[in-house]
């Protein structure tokens, strides 16, 4: 038997392969090393490298074969596996976007129908045909689908087959099929579709709905769905494969069916209680209970008439209604408490505007152009400082994550530092859920707003760098070219906001583009189809002035961590004039 090269030996700027033309190992993506990505000839794929305690070799190389010949739009594309003495890995092409659970943040009570159906359309269908060829995806859960342009693409399809079981360290256990629990795992189309229907309830009810007990805790009709295609919904939720759907295609068939011409809902409480009765109760219990209700049916029958009893009219409850708040009259600064104890990042309102965005003073690069105007026709809030240590480290806590290093400049009110992209989206779909509100990163557009508050100079106090106004390779700080310095040491602009020039770059959502050509005229995070690169904004501690300019923007991999690089947060104010957004 070879002695394969152990994965868990791996290292960042390794060569792997044949000497001549060798992958480039850039970052792990999971903590065990065994999957990574690399660069050939200057091009990004995904290697999974086998491990000899998951299965056999042999299976391996014959399972990555067979999913060589899968095509279809929402799967990335796999290749032929690599073998030798020392190195046996299958490969794949990187996929843009942001992963599903980091896009359903966004939505804590559920996207929208067309949102939903735009995510898992192009997924039934691909799995629909796969599934005909005896193929399955195997591993479906929030980390396997990637969301370009509002789209869903499939990763890593057919990966893991080759092994003797499928578990956590590959899949997330809240979608184990009944099937993937027992010894002898069995793996077939159908886990597939079991693994789709909570993925899809998880989009039209929340991720958090994926915590509970599906057969007694999904709810019992859905606001923009009828009673008839709910119910279907739940049936198809079932354990039993024998209630699984039989095509995916139609399960998003009826529900466009509802976007388009949706039927009434009007089935009573009463009725959905009988229902939600019937589903989760056994039927040796249902048939105890039936006759229970029989003898008592029969005895009320029976029993000698007595006194009228008096009729007691109870008023109908009356629907509560959400009234949201006129932009004018919510505060201008606002702290929400957390659930779990404590307070959210400090924010600040910030008011609909027009401004050019772009390079105005001819000091800037190829992708500050064109300079264009653009409207944020709703306000927001944005916090008034950089996401420091201390709330960083409370959500890292909470959620059981490892607390980024703080190269030794202390914690606490300094910006949290060495962070990805991934961890900031992270960050705000906690924030999320623990505020009742609608966190994120700010859009390109929000925040070169927020940094030049009404100014068209480089910086919002001038077109040159002024001592007690930014922090960079010699701006004036004590902190220049040195650390981070702690939250607010700097003025603040006109808009109330600190460290918009300096202290740490900060992600934003968009995807990078190489100029503004076809860039959004109002507010929106611009996507990408092949996402392989974030942006991040507004220089740091560490770049010369001219990097810290309004203007000024850069990319970045969003697994990629640094020193120099932190983030801030926008929350979302819900108007009633909102129009559905890309956000």
């Amino acid at each position: 038997m070879n002695d394969f090269y152990d994965p868990q030996k791996l290292k960042i700027g390794q060569n792997v392969g044949i000497e001549l033309d060798p992958y480039i190992l850039n970052y792990p993506m999971d903590k065990q090393k065994t999957t990574w990505v690399a660069d050939q000839g200057g091009r990004p794929f995904v290697l999974r490298f086998f491990q000899s305690n998951k299965g056999k070799v042999e299976d391996f190389l014959q399972n990555a074969r067979k999913y060589t010949g899968v095509k279809h739009t929402a799967i990335t594309p796999n290749y032929p596996p690599f073998y030798s003495n020392l190195w046996v890995f299958s490969c794949s092409a990187v996929c843009g976007g942001e992963n599903l659970y980091s896009f359903l943040g966004k939505y804590p009570d559920g996207a929208p129908l067309n949102v939903v159906i735009g995510l898992f359309d192009n997924i039934a269908k691909a799995l629909d045909q796969v599934h005909k060829n005896g193929l399955f995806h195997g591993h479906l859960d929030l980390n396997s689908i990637h969301v370009v342009n509002g789209l869903g693409l499939m990763t890593g399809f057919g990966a893991h087959n080759w092994m003797n079981q499928i578990d956590d360290s590959v899949m997330d256990s809240r979608f184990f099929p009944p099937e993937y629990l027992k010894k002898s795992q069995k793996r077939t189309p159908a886990s597939d579709s079991f693994a789709f229907m909570k993925l899809l309830m998880a989009a039209l009810l929340g991720e958090s709905i994926l915590d509970k007990d599906f057969t007694t805790s999904l709810p019992d009709s859905h606001p923009n769905l009828s009673d008839a295609t709910w119910n279907r919904l739940l049936k198809w939720c079932g354990e039993n494969e024998r209630h699984r759907p039989k095509s995916l295609v139609e399960v998003i068939r009826i529900i466009r069916a509802n976007l388009y011409k949706p039927e009434a809902n009007n089935s009573s409480s009463t009725k959905r209680a009988v229902k939600r009765y019937i589903r989760n109760t056994k039927p040796k219990t249902m048939a105890i209970g039936a006759a229970v209700v029989l003898s008592l049916f029969a005895a009320i029958i029976l029993w000698p008439d007595t006194a009228s009893e008096k009729t007691v009219n109870t008023p109908k409850p009356v629907a509560k209604i959400k009234i949201k708040t006129p932009f004018e009259a919510l505060p201008q600064i606002l702290e929400e408490p957390l659930i779990t104890g404590g307070t959210a990042p400090k924010i600040e309102k910030i008011p609909p505007a027009v401004f050019i965005m772009g390079d105005q003073n001819r000091m800037g690069d190829d992708n500050e152009k064109p300079a264009h105007e653009v409207d944020i026709p709703n306000g927001f809030y944005i916090s008034k400082y950089e996401v420091t240590f201390d709330q960083y480290d409370t959500f890292a806590t909470a959620t059981g994550r490892d607390l980024p290093p703080d190269n030794g400049w202390g914690r606490g009110q300094r910006p949290v530092i060495n962070v990805s992209w991934y961890d900031a989206k992270a960050y705000t779909t906690w924030l999320s859920g623990q505020t009742n509100a609608e966190y994120r990163l700010p859009t390109e557009i929000e925040w070169e707003y927020s940094a030049r508050a009404d100014s068209t100079t480089s910086f919002w106090y001038g077109n040159d760098v002024k001592s007690g106004y930014s922090v960079c390779d010699s701006c004036g700080s004590q902190w220049d070219g040195v650390s981070t310095a702690p939250i607010g040491s700097q003025a603040s602009n006109p808009l109330g906001l600190f460290d918009m020039h300096g202290n740490v770059a900060e992600w934003v959502e968009d995807c990078y583009h190489d100029t503004y050509e076809g860039a959004p005229t109002r507010n929106e995070v611009w996507l990408a189809n092949q996402c392989e690169n974030r942006v991040l904004r507004g220089g740091s501690w560490f770049d010369i002035p001219r990097v810290g300019r309004s203007a000024t923007r850069y990319r970045a991999q969003p697994t990629l961590k640094a020193s120099n690089w932190g983030f801030r947060v926008v929350r979302i104010i819900h108007q009633s004039n909102d129009n559905p957004k890309s956000e």
